[in-house]
């Protein structure tokens, strides 16, 4: 009677990483099971894991059954040895449980990133790595595990978050909190794209329901030699904007509400400016901010549907992790950086490059610790 022929099965495994799915197949399937495939997994399986490895064992062969040794197995056995050899290579000094890549999101997160997002940019940054790796698992994963692309995808991936748009409308109006610096940034804006382009500037004030709200910004138009005018409803804003010279540059400055007030008082004039497509509003913020009250400033002045985020104060702080991640978070774009009081030099245009550089200068850090 001939030898049975032993039988092979062949199973799939889901991780959040292809190190992690290898891992889980030995155990199970044993040290011989065979890497046959390893990939991205598919959108009706992400839900299991990121990555999928497909591996091959041959069960317990009967008694007197003669050992596989076909081609195809000492195929699979040859690429799993140049896998391995090639993962050693580039990670030789970090144990096989622990990936490089593990190492970019902790320095995000102490540059200031909301943690869910800088894992985001991890798991995003692996993916690119991924994508554009060979087809050939061996050339795929060593792609995976190289320190210096996992820190140049990373650094793309945060480039590719968030956008920075520095135009302003003919008829552009500050919003935000108390205290972020609204009036000085109107007037560096004034300076800069209107008294320095010898265009004409008219400025307006709403802030005249608190007692010389309008004072300082009536102040700086009669130093600077441009109309002034101070408005108490939707109404008369709409009169003052509408009977400017179409040429002119009209900057509208807002009182600082707290989440009653708006309520209360700022209604009326976050529905004006929301419905006034002509008009474009910015969110001033103070880039020191803790970002969980920048989240809730955010939210709270959402009704004035502002289309950017101008921060302010950024000389008080090392990073501008809380900006990139109001930016990234809501989808808006970042105009300007002020960073001071100086007028008009210290207000700048923003850039990817300025927003981004704090935190990619936390990245070849990671590097350093798989050296």
């Amino acid at each position: 009677m001939p030898a049975a022929k032993p039988s092979t099965f062949v199973k799939s495994f889901f991780a959040e990483s292809v190190q992690s799915a290898m891992e889980c197949a030995r155990l199970e399937m044993g040290p011989d099971a065979l890497l046959l495939e390893s990939r991205e997994a598919p959108p009706e399986a992400r839900h299991l894991g990121d990555f999928e490895a497909v591996f091959a064992a041959c069960s317990e062969p009967l008694r007197g059954a003669a050992a596989p040794a076909s081609g195809e197995v000492e195929a699979l056995r040859r690429e799993v040895a140049e896998i391995r050899e090639l993962l050693a290579r580039t990670s030789p000094s970090v144990a096989p449980q622990t990936a490089p890549l593990e190492l970019i999101a902790p320095r995000l997160i102490d540059a200031g990133v909301e943690p869910a997002l800088a894992r985001e940019i991890e798991e995003a940054a692996k993916r690119r790595l991924w994508q554009r790796s060979p087809q050939r698992s061996a050339m795929r994963l060593a792609a995976a595990h190289d320190p210096r692309s996992l820190f140049e995808a990373a650094a793309e991936e945060i480039m590719d978050r968030f956008a920075v748009n520095s135009e302003i409308g003919r008829v552009t109006a500050l919003v935000g909190p108390p205290g972020t610096g609204k009036t000085t940034a109107l007037v560096k804006m004034a300076v800069q794209y209107g008294i320095a382009r010898n265009r004409a500037v008219r400025l307006i004030s709403t802030d005249t329901q608190r007692i010389g709200g309008a004072e300082q910004l009536r102040t700086y138009a009669g130093i600077l030699g441009v109309p002034f005018q101070a408005v108490e409803c939707g109404a008369a804003l709409a009169q003052a904007i509408d009977s400017a010279p179409e040429s002119s540059l009209v900057l509208v400055d807002t009182p600082g509400f707290s989440a009653t007030l708006l309520q209360d008082l700022g209604a009326e004039l976050a529905g004006f400016l929301a419905h006034r497509q002509d008009i474009d509003t910015h969110l001033v913020l103070t880039a020191s901010m803790r970002l969980e009250d920048l989240y809730h400033a955010a939210e709270l002045y959402e009704c004035f549907e502002p289309a950017r985020l101008l921060f302010t104060r950024v000389d008080e702080t090392s990073s501008l992790a809380a900006a990139f991640c109001l930016a990234a978070r809501r989808n808006k774009p970042v105009s300007f950086l002020s960073a001071g009081q100086s007028i008009p030099e210290d207000l700048e245009a923003a850039t990817k490059e300025r927003i981004a550089d704090s935190l990619v200068r936390q990245l070849p850090s990671a590097l350093e610790a798989v050296a």
